[in-house]
């Protein structure tokens, strides 16, 4: 913003106040138009962040689908390994038979890239509290579904380590069978309270969704 001497040379106060007030006028326009430039950049950072973390809820919501439908999937798996370890506690022998141990969890990443630009972009700043608050819960939910998941998909080898001391799982010991029994039991819990955080995740993704 440049503000130039007179071009002419003033002569009275009359024409010492024209010029200050002419000064005035332009320095307030200028202001007034930098001030709705700003606003408009402004708006079109909260406008595209809001797109951006709906696309991403949208993927999310379809890769927690799938991570639903996973888990209740391993439920099952876990609940026939339990079974079978059962069986093996109480003297009796896979064989050739068709049975098996399986301990093995899939899972979809979610993404929170949308969530990181609009955070490191300032977005957040424009957006109103209410909404700001209940976009950082989905998010903070989120991580905390992630953090569940990762600690399962550890969990899940630990469960039947025992199994890499014999190598068969006909030879395991009763105590190595009741060790596998009861890391197997805690892998389910942790898998029923895995499906209730998703489950809970879900009702939040629908009602963000809903506001944006």
């Amino acid at each position: 913003m440049d503000v130039h001497p007179p071009s002419e040379p003033i002569h009275s106060w009359r024409d010492f106040f024209i010029h200050l007030i002419t000064i005035t006028i332009g320095l307030l326009i200028a202001l007034s138009l930098e001030g709705v430039v700003e606003w408009f950049h402004h708006r079109h950072l909260v406008d595209q962040a809001r797109v951006d973390m709906r696309e991403e809820l949208l993927g999310n919501r379809q890769s927690l689908a799938q991570n639903l439908s996973f888990v209740r999937s391993n439920e099952m798996t876990i609940g026939s390994d339990i079974k079978l370890m059962l069986s093996l506690r109480s003297g009796k022998k896979i064989g050739n038979g068709h049975a098996s141990l399986e301990y093995t969890m899939k899972w979809s990443s979610f993404s929170n890239a949308a969530w990181k630009t609009a955070q490191s972009s300032g977005a957040l700043i424009y957006l109103d509290f209410e909404s700001e608050r209940n976009l950082a819960g989905v998010y903070g939910q989120q991580d905390f579904v992630t953090a569940n998941a990762e600690r399962l998909a550890r969990d899940h080898p630990l469960a039947i380590s025992p199994l890499y001391i014999s190598g068969n799982p006909d030879q395991v010991s009763v105590p190595e069978a009741q060790l596998i029994l009861q890391r197997s039991a805690d892998l389910l819990v942790d898998l029923r309270l895995l499906e209730q955080l998703l489950v809970q995740l879900d009702k939040q993704y629908a009602e963000e969704l809903s506001k944006l």
